[in-house]
């Protein structure tokens, strides 16, 4: 059932992620750094630029980012930028345009970084950017490399991450596997749900289904609640007040925090049934319960008091 209120649009639990990788075909931990570095360098020699250059694999984007910082960017790539497909790129952070997956990764993990602010825009550089132009680019890109980052002396090559969608026909990053939803080539990533990022332990404890409504209401931010309600276990709702009011029907009293994030539908309650005997509850539209909204405010003002709302 399609819902309006972004607390009460919530199921039991999602459905298994599909992995999605546009134009890439080595998995995680797979990628070929010793092949992709020497593509990498005969595009460099080709430029002239590769002359006394070394070549490093960075695992994550915003990793390659603070060792350019440190290092700083190397002045012989300061011509090829006119070229270099990367005329879309300013020197303010999060101006770059979303062509490809590449562009929509910088923007998430370092187009507001410190770093990205004074160094110059073409530090970070689109492997499929150069790919325009460059046989070997070309074949880098086929491997899975996402971005290179010329420092003083070397090359940085960042393999593109896994990045899981909540489904095939969407851009919303998703994982409930246990893994990053955006996942580098080390295994380190982002943590997603529903297109909401959550740091690591939270993320865990959402999915093993640990946070009661309280811990809910405190621990989540806005965004990550409406989420966190999607993995609530019905003991936890049964712990939280939740009784059942008929045909299958269970009433959940909100916490003021709780309350205060519906943006539509009248009340104060969540309504779900129970699937079988199991933990998991499907959440209800409250208006499909009450078709009069002032019956559906009546009904929760008599089963619970308005302190305990």
């Amino acid at each position: 059932m399609d819902m309006s209120d972004p607390i009460a649009s919530v199921t039991p639990m999602s459905n298994p992620t599909r992995v999605l990788r546009s134009d890439i075909t080595a998995p995680t931990g797979s990628f070929d750094d010793d092949a992709a570095i020497a593509l990498v360098s005969q595009f460099c020699v080709t430029h002239d630029v590769g002359h006394r250059t070394g070549y490093t694999i960075v695992a994550a984007l915003d990793r390659a980012l603070r060792i350019a910082s440190v290092i700083g960017p190397d002045p012989r790539w300061r011509r090829m930028h006119r070229w270099s497909g990367n005329r879309d790129i300013e020197d303010a952070p999060g101006t770059v345009r979303l062509r490809d997956e590449r562009d929509t990764l910088y923007n998430h993990f370092v187009a507001t970084m410190p770093e990205a602010e004074w160094l110059p825009p073409n530090t970070i550089v689109s492997a499929r950017r150069w790919a325009r132009h460059c046989e070997p680019m070309r074949r880098a890109v086929h491997l899975g490399l996402g971005w290179i980052l010329p420092i003083h002396g070397e090359v940085l090559l960042v393999p593109m991450p896994t990045t899981r969608y909540q489904s095939a026909d969407t851009d919303v990053v998703h994982c409930d596997t246990g893994r990053p939803a955006i996942e580098w080539s080390d295994g380190t990533g982002r943590f997603h749900l529903h297109g909401v990022e959550f740091d690591e332990a939270l993320y865990r404890c959402v999915l093993a289904g640990e946070l009661s409504v309280r811990m809910i209401s405190s621990r989540c931010t806005r965004e990550q609640r409406p989420v966190a309600l999607r993995y609530l276990r019905f003991d936890s709702a049964r712990q939280a007040g939740a009784a059942p009011i008929g045909g299958g029907l269970h009433r959940l009293p909100l916490p003021p925090r709780l309350a205060r994030d519906r943006t539509a539908g009248p009340g104060r309650c969540l309504y779900f049934r129970r699937l079988g005997d199991s933990q998991s509850i499907q959440w209800v539209d409250p208006q499909s319960v009450f078709d009069d909204p002032e019956a559906l405010l009546r009904a929760e003002r008599d089963a619970f008091p308005l302190r305990c709302l």
